[in-house]
């Protein structure tokens, strides 16, 4: 069945009148974007740059100008010992992208023990780590710098090619349980565990302070990591 000229004719004008009067683009739309996960710039200083932050220098201030107000504060204690403040940013979208954010912040052992004391509770994990809330405003750790940065993507089941084709092979691994196995590339400051039946987490420091651990497997590009 052949299609009138007219209907062709009229279906161009209308296609064509769209064209010429949708709004331009804004200028998100147009602009590559430089603060996705694998976008990951090594400074000559050791540092290192992602999310557009730059690891070693950047503050709290200049993380909330990124990923808006946090949800709170919180002195973290693992259950293998040792205090740390981190700020947690709930669902952030960055592009495409959702995710969890959590930055540690600067802080030395005398004030993470007061901020300890001043906490407005304790919360317990299966894990056996501990956090306590910090009431207050975030304003006055605004100026703290930043030191690590984790990531935990709403998408689940990542597997480990979807990391491979965008971190590349990894410099070392480490078998963390039998369902999850961490990667590493300590040039770029960055660990990624791969978890079977959890939430994947990336996380980021300086690479002039990235520790390898000891139990860490030394990786060939003949091996092939599986998650």
């Amino acid at each position: 069945m052949r299609i009138p000229l007219t209907i062709l004719a009229l279906v161009g004008m209308v296609l064509l009148a769209l064209y010429r009067f949708a709004p331009p683009p804004g200028p998100d739309a147009l602009t590559p974007r430089t603060d996705l996960p694998w976008q990951i710039t090594v400074q000559p200083d050791g540092g290192s740059r992602v999310f557009d932050l730059d690891l070693g220098r950047a503050t709290l201030g200049d993380a909330m100008a990124k990923f808006g107000t946090p949800e709170g504060l919180a002195v973290f204690e693992p259950k293998s010992g040792g205090l740390s403040l981190e700020a947690y940013f709930g669902t952030v979208q960055l592009g495409p992208l959702t995710a969890k954010v959590v930055v540690g912040l600067a802080a030395d052992a005398a004030e993470l023990e007061r901020l300890r004391a001043t906490a407005t509770g304790r919360e317990g994990s299966p894990s056996g780590d501990w956090k306590y809330p910090l009431g207050g405003s975030t304003h006055e750790h605004m100026q703290r710098r930043i030191t690590v940065i984790s990531y935990v993507p709403g998408t689940r089941g990542l597997d480990a090619d979807f990391f491979r084709a965008r971190f590349g092979e990894p410099v070392a691994t480490l078998r963390e349980t039998e369902q999850a196995v961490s990667w590493f590339y300590p040039d770029r400051g960055v660990s990624i565990l791969i978890d079977d039946d959890g939430r994947e987490v990336l996380e980021y420091v300086a690479p002039r302070d990235f520790v390898l651990p000891e139990a860490a497997t030394p990786h060939s590009a003949t091996d092939h990591v599986q998650n």
